[in-house]
């Protein structure tokens, strides 16, 4: 398929700084929304220029008045996102986002199924490796919370929402047997059945955690990324995959067994190691960050990682030919 075969030239670092649609102000606190520009400032941009990569920057605006309520001031960032996406792959070049929410990987995936490279491509072209601590696979119908950015991988999977998923532009179901949820942990009994009964693989975190993140990573990649056919792949990272002990990445207390950052580095690995050329990543969102949730020392170790999740997924771009700096 072209997007294996032709090789990309830059990095475009798409910011949405926003949570349900909200960016921070001083009379609102909307949390993860400052997490895309701490990310940057941490490092981001110039370790990226420093190895030679070109980086372009994009910021997804402010939604107007005019979209009502969180739901559609998400949509309208979930449209924006798909453009820019769209823009950036046909241009040849990497899309990473640095979302407030994991919505946002809704308009990422769909923003890949309207470029060049997707358009005409079968329904099974496209897959996702998800990193969270929660399911994301709720529906209306399953969520007690009322927490709207608890559906992301539902509405990916055109579960939920449909009328309004319609309206991003490129949108397609990504099938759940190319959807692949590493590090959950934080799940109800209702959640939890929801998750099991579905097509996703799953690499469990928490008490019923696998011996070895990576290599639970490796076999449920080559059970479900195998055969002749190409498959793009979207990066999901939401922070919060990340042990406690590492750092509380935002408000939603997480249990322990969660992935350390030698975890994160082996997981990536894997991808590269055990699933090239079969499951490409073509981009990568990170997500759900509050820099001021725990104090200064654990956002910078936080970022830290998020950036080095970023330089190992372009270093392995670069080293297979996808990417030419």
């Amino acid at each position: 398929m072209s997007f294996a075969a032709t090789p990309l030239t830059s990095v475009t670092i798409i910011s949405a700084p926003y949570h349900v649609g909200l960016r921070a102000s001083p009379i609102h606190r909307s949390r993860v929304s400052e997490g895309p520009e701490y990310i940057k400032s941490a490092g981001l941009l110039s370790r990226l220029r420093d190895s030679g990569v070109t980086v372009h920057e994009v910021e997804i605006p402010p939604v107007a008045d005019d979209f009502e309520g969180e739901i559609g001031r998400t949509f309208e960032i979930l449209r924006r996102l798909s453009r820019a996406v769209t823009a950036a792959r046909n241009q040849s070049s990497f899309p990473i986002v640095l979302a407030g929410n994991c919505c946002a990987s809704v308009g990422v995936a769909a923003g890949l199924w309207g470029s060049n490279d997707l358009t005409e491509a079968k329904d099974d072209a496209l897959g996702c490796v998800w990193f969270d601590a929660h399911d994301d696979y709720n529906i209306p119908d399953s969520v007690v919370s009322g927490y709207f950015d608890s559906q992301g991988i539902a509405m990916m999977a055109g579960e939920c929402w449909k009328a309004l998923l319609d309206t991003i532009p490129g949108f397609r179901p990504i099938l759940l047997r190319n959807v692949v949820h590493c590090g959950m942990r934080d799940v109800n009994d209702l959640e939890r059945a929801r998750v099991e009964a579905s097509d996703m693989g799953v690499v469990w975190g928490g008490e019923r955690k696998s011996a070895d993140f990576a290599d639970g990573l490796k076999n449920e990649l080559l059970e479900r990324f195998a055969g002749d056919n190409y498959t793009a792949t979207l990066l999901h990272v939401d922070i919060d995959v990340l042990d406690g002990t590492v750092g509380k990445a935002n408000q939603f207390a997480t249990p322990p067994g969660g992935l350390l950052k030698k975890d994160m580095e082996g997981c990536i690995r894997a991808i590269w190691e055990w699933t090239i050329p079969l499951a490409l990543p073509v981009a990568l969102t990170i997500a759900s960050f509050d820099p001021l949730c725990d104090g200064e020392d654990s956002a910078r170790r936080l970022a830290g990682i998020a950036i080095d999740v970023a330089e190992r997924v372009l270093d392995g771009l670069k080293a297979r030919g996808y990417l030419k700096p």
